[in-house]
């Protein structure tokens, strides 16, 4: 099997986190399993970390872009999983409604596993403006009577960054501190906000505050994937009913491609 995971960070600005998430990833992939790391285009974002421009929308759509690209050319290269990087499940329907192989993402399966879990969760990020975004994104799933009001912890992308090679200490102390007040207040299971975040919580290896579990972004990920691919082995596979869903007409995307100036979609194998 083999899983191409999209991340949403650029390419030459965080090699010890990609480098952290390569080698965990053996470690969490069953036997078998091939997983392939890729970044956005490096400078995509400019002088800004990704977490200061996702929150968006109008920027987002544009590099959506660049994950639906890349997403074509991973089944093209006959991967088994497409799998996004990302909480905020960046591109996800439009992804799916394309790909005939199975499409994850962080933020879909992170909370799913949660509801297995716990009967509430919450999500800690740590960039303003992740709270509007993220709880929009839970009431999309349907998940609002289980998920709680998305927080924000004291922290920036460098504070993140720093600790993807060197777990932080305070980083963790902060993050404890706001998972306890979010467990005050009756979350029962805890999914960090971004997958940055996350990495830095698992590399420190915290697992569970007060009895509450923390909903690992990368294990989640990678498991719903592996899980994907079974189904489908089995003949299940997504819907093409609905809005969501349904393939748009092979004719009508090519077009589209070319007349914004997408690279042309390759041919499988």
């Amino acid at each position: 099997m083999r899983i191409w995971y999209q991340s949403l960070v650029a390419g030459g600005r965080a090699p010890s986190y990609f480098e952290g998430l390569a080698e965990r990833a053996q470690r969490i992939a069953r036997p078998g399993v091939e997983v392939h790391f890729e970044s956005m285009p490096q400078g995509v974002y400019g002088p800004h970390a990704p977490a200061e421009v996702v929150i968006y929308p109008y920027l987002m759509s544009l590099h959506i872009q660049f994950i639906l690209d890349n997403a074509l050319r991973a089944q093209a290269e006959g991967y088994d999983v497409f799998a996004v990087g990302s909480v905020q499940d960046p591109g996800l329907e439009e992804v799916r409604s394309l790909l005939d192989i199975p499409v994850v993402s962080y933020g879909e399966a992170a909370m799913h596993f949660a509801c297995i879990l716990a009967s509430r969760f919450v999500v800690i990020a740590f960039q303003d403006g992740f709270d509007q975004m993220m709880d929009l994104r839970i009431r999309r799933l349907g998940l609002a009577e289980r998920g709680l009001p998305t927080m924000i912890m004291d922290a920036t992308f460098s504070d993140v960054g720093k600790a993807q090679g060197n777990p932080d200490d305070a980083l963790v102390t902060r993050f404890i501190a706001k998972a306890r007040e979010a467990i005050a207040l009756g979350a029962e299971a805890i999914i960090p906000g971004q997958l940055y975040l996350s990495e830095a919580i698992a590399r420190a290896g915290v697992t569970r505050i007060d009895e509450v579990p923390i909903i690992d972004g990368l294990v989640s990920t990678l498991k719903m994937a592996e899980a994907m691919a079974d189904f489908k082995r089995f003949g299940i596979s997504v819907t093409r009913r609905g809005y969501t869903h349904a393939r748009p007409p092979a004719d009508m995307v090519a077009y589209a491609r070319r007349l914004h100036g997408r690279p042309e979609i390759p041919e499988g194998k």
